[in-house]
């Protein structure tokens, strides 16, 4: 092997520790601890000589600064000389240097995103706020502090999550994070991003969670750390996000089980279509009501929803945990009116 063949994978590694790394502590909510960082294998450290990670740290650090990507040290008020360093990107200082811009253009170009925000419910709202936020300090640099165009509040740890996950989707790398479900479980998972949507003013993510080997929808706001990025994949040419547009039943790490719901006559097209998504199998009877089958993860959760579209004729018939859960919701529900 000659010497270019031996360099070439030292440069490989090179560039997706400093990707991860960027995108790491740009994800985190709060500034990450020196052994946080080299002690993490996923952002490309972790090896058994400490020394040598943090001397790869730091120069990782120089040549983010290179690039104009700034990473400070921060210390919390109070704290000891004895306590760990902690690091996080200086986002007054990063990319400060900027180019040559027209501030007529900016300014279009802010209206324009604030037009469109202002009237499409979009998942591309991720990464269209983080354009407007690069539009308002460019004109703050432009003209001072006193523009029309105030500065926004500092950024929000949820609109960095969100931003890690839209990256991630964006160069096809799997996301690394630690996501809490809805039990309280916090744990490390890794998911090829798919597709992301908006719903009822959250966020949310589907893909392949490599664990499990089974394509999951995870909410946004439950992602509590980013650990990088991981390998590349290609989304499959039959997926389509309207197959996965969640039902409040979907989030639990139970295994799916077929559920049956019965309509009764008369209801709705647009109502049907609503409360199904377009979800499972929907057959209409001889009665002119409706049979809908479809998989569900929380048996509760889905006789909740029956309860909700009681309504529309709406009830459960199979399995029998799901009957007997609606049964008893529903007896608590005539309890409390009655009280």
């Amino acid at each position: 092997m000659d010497e270019e063949e031996e360099r070439a994978p030292r440069v490989d590694d090179t560039a997706q520790r400093l990707l991860n790394l960027m995108f790491t502590l740009n994800a985190a909510a709060h500034p990450l601890t020196t052994d946080q960082i080299v002690g993490d294998s996923d952002l490309g450290y972790g090896h058994e000589q400490r020394e040598s990670d943090l001397r790869k740290f730091r120069r990782d650090r120089e040549k983010l600064a290179e690039r104009g990507i700034i990473i400070t040290e921060v210390t919390a008020p109070g704290a000891s000389e004895a306590e760990q360093r902690a690091w996080a990107i200086d986002r007054e200082r990063t990319f400060a240097a900027g180019g040559i811009v027209r501030e007529d253009d900016v300014r279009l170009l802010a209206r324009a995103v604030d037009e469109y925000l202002g009237s499409h419910p979009t998942p591309l709202a991720i990464p269209l706020k983080a354009v407007r936020r690069s539009c308002v300090d460019a004109l703050a640099a432009l003209a001072g502090e006193d523009e029309a165009f105030a500065r926004p509040a500092p950024k929000l740890d949820e609109d960095a999550i969100a931003d890690a996950v839209w990256t991630a989707f964006s160069l096809k790398r799997s996301l690394i994070a630690t996501y809490r479900n809805a039990a309280g479980t916090a744990r490390r998972r890794t998911v090829a991003v798919y597709g992301i949507f908006t719903s009822a003013g959250l966020s949310y993510f589907t893909g392949l969670d490599r664990e499990a080997g089974t394509v999951r929808t995870f909410r946004t706001d439950r992602v509590e750390r980013v650990h990088g990025l991981g390998e590349s994949y290609d989304i499959p040419s039959d997926f389509s996000i309207r197959d996965h547009l969640f039902l409040p039943f979907d989030f639990s790490d139970a295994p799916e089980a077929r559920a049956t719901f019965s309509f009764s006559p008369g209801i709705g097209e647009m109502e049907l279509a609503a409360i199904t998504q377009g979800r499972g199998d929907l057959v209409q009877r001889e009665d002119g009501g409706w049979t809908w089958d479809v998989e569900v993860r929380d048996i509760d959760a889905a006789a909740e929803v029956t309860l909700a579209h009681a309504r529309f004729g709406m009830r459960p018939v199979a399995p029998d945990a799901l009957v007997e859960s609606w049964r008893a919701k529903l007896m608590r529900t005539v309890g409390v009116h009655n009280a």
